[in-house]
């Protein structure tokens, strides 16, 4: 696998860490200057200077993993989806645990556990996973990507695809209402793969990479708020267009899902025109970003 990670010691944790954006400079990836500028800019938006550093593009998430990394004392892994883990290292941390906090249980030994982590900093969930497990948590710092890839492919059994164009994942725990549509869209010449549940999304999301996601608000495993939460800590899928689909229609209903980041409502029952002209403006919203589809 990787090298050695570093223990999170009580000797580590009282030593002063290099600030990041010192990191950033002796890597020669920023100049001082430029690091102040964009310190300064992050404590306006009340976000961390990585995260501002990754979303404008500044730092690739692999350069702001390995920085992470020499900053809190620990190990950097990559390309780890590959391996193979026994179920016993899997239980450590349960499905929802790694979904939503971007972690996945590398190996375990007799007295520790060790494990790739996007965000070192999460202290407490560490204590957590260390009272669950009687074992000491040894932390490997990776990408969310690859955490995310890891996820799907040893929780939920999901192979690595090539993406297909005007791709487009459907999310709908409601049989009637997935395959009507389903048809819709295909009828219109869209590539769609369908999933229950946001938890059955998350496998599939990495693997075909899709365009544009239609998301039920309402389901028993990962619903649409939270489904959508989980994809925005990925780089890679930041800027996707999620349409919520919902039968509420109020106001209120509408703002709160345009202000939590979903790019267009659908509402139940689900019209074809309506559909149909939502999902189109989105693949116009795609394109800009990623160029047109296929």
């Amino acid at each position: 696998m990787a090298a050695e990670a570093n223990a999170l010691t009580s000797v580590d944790q009282q030593r002063p860490r290099k600030p990041l954006g010192q990191i950033f400079v002796e890597k020669g990836l920023l100049t001082e200057v430029s690091v102040q500028r964009l310190i300064a800019h992050a404590k306006s938006k009340n976000i961390r200077l990585g995260e501002l550093l990754e979303v404008i593009g500044l730092v690739t998430p692999d350069e702001l993993a390995k920085s992470l990394a020499i900053q809190y004392r620990c190990g950097n892994i990559h390309d780890f989806a590959r391996y193979s883990y026994a179920p016993a290292v899997l239980r450590t941390i349960p499905i929802e645990m790694a979904v939503a906090h971007s972690i996945f249980p590398l190996k375990a030994d007799a007295d520790r556990v060790a494990l790739a982590v996007a965000d070192p900093t999460m202290d407490q969930l560490f204590q957590k996973i260390a009272a669950k497990n009687d074992l000491k948590p040894i932390l490997y710092v990776a990408t969310r990507t690859e955490i995310s890839r890891a996820v799907a492919r040893h929780y939920l059994g999901q192979a690595i695809l090539e993406p297909k164009p005007k791709t487009i994942l459907l999310i709908e725990d409601d049989t009637l209402v997935r395959d009507m549509v389903a048809r819709i869209l295909t009828r219109k010449g869209y590539f769609v793969e369908t999933a229950v549940d946001g938890m059955d999304a998350f496998g599939k999301i990495f693997n075909m990479k899709p365009m544009l996601v239609i998301v039920d608000k309402v389901m028993p495993k990962l619903g649409g708020y939270d489904f959508l939460f989980a994809i925005r800590n990925i780089p890679e899928l930041r800027y996707m267009p999620v349409i919520l689909i919902t039968a509420a229609a109020t106001p209120d209903e509408e703002k709160q899902a345009l202000e939590n980041g979903f790019f267009d409502l659908v509402l139940k029952p689900v019209k074809e025109v309506g559909l149909l002209t939502r999902v189109q403006r989105a693949f116009e919203s795609s394109e800009k970003l990623y160029g047109k589809a296929g």
